[in-house]
């Protein structure tokens, strides 16, 4: 049988195992990376930087639920499988240092395929220096699922939290609203949405960049009060903010970072771009929020330079944090004030 043709119910699991490990070479082994034990014990040993607070953090993605193969290829899972964790180790301003990664897979899939999706997830610890140390396969009959679990650390005084916001504070985001869901919405569409300049917002669904570097920027900065990451949609993570941090919050409208593709795909197929902006998810930008003194509006500008000029990624004012604890609510272009109700995202929807 030629090689291309095995498929996992041909080979053993010991086999896949060491597949799966030479996909990964060097990310696999970790050798003075803090790994002491990595893949092929029955833990990992592993040494964390002295002074630093262990960040931990798992995502499951289910075939049917969070993705579609139709849409995607094997590697573009892979990575995006890992970026949404190293998304959630950005939302606490840490480093990404060690992942695991859980596989139920359906025993027809192919060998290679299995082998694309964890040169996905290799190609991504590569460019963030992740070491893959374990995990775990298992047949799952009907769908595919990718479990990761990420280890990453944060010197004590830099942790971030979603309780850290305070009256006044602005609200900041990086980069642009919206974009995923209207990747996902342009793929949905086929060809009856072909328009020129989409291939950012297929990206945005199918290949997104965690903001590592940019959440390292804006925690250097020592002006982060709390931080989240957008993966459920701005609306829902807003209201997380606000509840965490017994205070309310107001954005405007017309300040929403919004793409003109993805504005332009909204109206093709009669779709409203501030809906996906606050309600979308997958994003995975970050939501902020700064001291709101005389000089902020200052501070987000030069905060905006220094993140443009190093990583290229946009920081954009959207809003401040108010007294009345819980309420939440945009201002439109039109000037009414109207409560923004938390939506976004839910797993059991």
């Amino acid at each position: 049988m030629k090689d291309n043709d095995l498929r996992l119910q041909d080979i053993s699991e010991f086999t896949l195992i060491e597949r799966l490990t030479e996909v990964l070479g060097p990310v696999g082994m970790g050798a003075g990376q803090g790994v002491i034990r990595g893949i092929g014990d029955d833990t990992a040993v592993l040494q964390n930087t002295p002074g630093t607070r262990l960040l931990a953090s798992c995502d499951m993605m289910i075939e049917g639920r969070h993705f579609d193969l139709a849409y995607f290829s094997p590697r573009e899972l892979g990575w995006k499988a890992l970026a949404v964790n190293l998304s959630d180790i950005a939302a606490m301003g840490g480093r990404p240092r060690w992942a695991m990664v859980s596989l139920g897979l359906k025993p027809e899939l192919k060998v290679t395929f299995v082998e694309e999706i964890y040169a996905g997830i290799a190609e991504l610890a590569s460019h963030f220096g992740v070491i893959i140390v374990g995990g775990d396969t298992c047949s799952s009959p009907e769908r595919l699922v990718i479990d990761i679990c990420i280890l990453g650390e944060a010197y004590r005084s830099e942790v971030s939290y979603r309780s850290g916001a305070s009256e006044g504070d602005l609200i900041l985001v990086t980069g642009k609203l919206g974009s995923a869901a209207a990747g996902l919405a342009l793929l949905r569409a086929g060809s009856k949405a072909e328009i020129g300049g989409t291939e950012e917002l297929r990206l945005a669904h199918l290949k997104p960049m965690p903001r590592i570097r940019e959440a390292s920027l804006l925690i250097r900065s020592g002006l982060v009060g709390a931080m989240n990451d957008i993966s459920d949609g701005l609306a829902s993570e807003l209201h997380e903010i606000a509840q965490a941090s017994g205070c309310g919050a107001r954005i405007w409208a017309e300040r929403l970072p919004i793409s003109q593709e993805a504005a332009s795909l909204a109206r093709r197929l009669g779709a409203e771009p501030q809906d996906w902006a606050l309600y979308g998810g997958e994003d995975y930008e970050l939501l902020l929020t700064i001291p709101g003194g005389k000089g902020s509006p200052l501070q987000a500008r030069k905060l905006n330079r220094t993140l443009v000029k190093a990583t290229g990624t946009t920081l954009s004012f959207i809003g401040r944090i108010i007294p009345d604890s819980g309420v939440v609510e945009i201002v439109q272009p039109n000037g009414e004030i109207e409560p923004l109700l938390p939506g976004g995202y839910d797993h059991f929807k």
